[in-house]
């Protein structure tokens, strides 16, 4: 796997490939079926077309290199731009986007903003993991945070070994908590490494969250873990506004839509912004698995 991620890795950094992806448009249309565009008014058009699918939203804005900080202001506009339809929506934010490689300060300052603003429209924010280096520095950002904003929550990869020490930290807490596989390289010596590995740390800090008064987020595509929450939700009777499963915008649409059926919450993560190439790169790059999620996804819809 480390030799293909190397191939793609190559083959995604690649500035003409790059330019002739974003220059063409076969390419952009291709690329649409897992971002919803580059401005807001493109956010709230698949919005209302998802929200009488039943589906809930969550948002995640993709900032031009060299401007991570206007995320600061792009998701509030995006909040008001959605006017009621913002209720219950989740805003999934990097850290970075709020300055924290600048200063823990500001990035205190700018994500209490977002939670504001979240908090005026009874919206979420849900802060993500970005490099094992600043794995500490985040978990530190959110309780900072959310001893004001107490609906912020965090997302714990279990690619990471202490993945199921912090889910315990964050189960007492009562915390809303995204646990998923995780995208970023993790040193080897902090890692869980293999898939069916990580698969099952994934259920595993899945039910620590399920057995507390957690509010778990399960962001995963895997049939296997899906089945498995749905049991521990119903073990636990974590109904639909005590736990939710989330998946990205174009990946088994009707699979979310068969848990909205059966009374589960399923989110869709839908990016929107100016580097919609870079952010389906990296994600491709970072875990190669991605590409072949997204290649389903065009054969097959479920």
């Amino acid at each position: 796997m480390r030799r293909s991620g190397n191939v793609v890795t190559r083959l995604v950094s690649s500035r003409p490939l790059k330019k002739a992806a974003r220059e063409s448009e076969s390419v952009r249309e291709l690329a649409q079926q897992w971002f919803a565009g580059e401005l807001i008014t493109d956010a709230v058009f698949l919005a209302e077309k998802l929200r009488r699918q039943g589906l809930s939203l969550s948002f995640h804005h993709l900032p031009a290199h060299g401007d991570e900080l206007a995320t600061v202001t792009q998701l509030p506009s995006l909040l008001r731009a959605l006017g009621s339809g913002a209720e219950g929506v989740e805003l999934s934010i990097k850290p970075s986007t709020m300055g924290l490689r600048v200063s823990a300060d500001l990035a205190r300052e700018n994500l209490s903003s977002v939670c504001a603003a979240a908090d005026e429209h009874d919206a979420f924010v849900t802060l993500e993991m970005q490099r094992p280096e600043e794995y500490a520095a985040t978990l530190e950002l959110f309780r900072a945070v959310r001893a004001d904003r107490p609906h912020l929550g965090v997302t714990i990869p279990v690619n990471v070994r202490r993945a199921e020490a912090d889910c315990q930290d964050l189960a007492a807490e009562g915390a809303r908590v995204r646990v998923c596989v995780g995208s970023y390289a993790v040193p080897r010596a902090l890692a869980v490494r293999g898939e069916h590995a990580k698969a099952r740390a994934l259920v595993r800090c899945l039910r620590v969250l399920m057995e507390s008064h957690a509010h778990p987020m399960l962001a995963t595509h895997d049939p296997r873990v899906i089945a498995i929450a749905q049991d521990l939700a119903q073990r636990n009777n974590k109904g639909r506004d005590d736990f939710e499963f989330q998946m990205m915008l174009g990946v088994r649409p009707l699979e979310q839509r068969r848990l909205v059926d059966i009374g589960f919450r399923a989110r869709t993560y839908i990016p929107f912004g100016p580097a919609w190439y870079e952010y389906l790169a990296t994600r491709i790059a970072a875990r190669p698995r991605t590409l072949l999620s997204y290649g389903r996804a065009l054969l097959d819809k479920r």
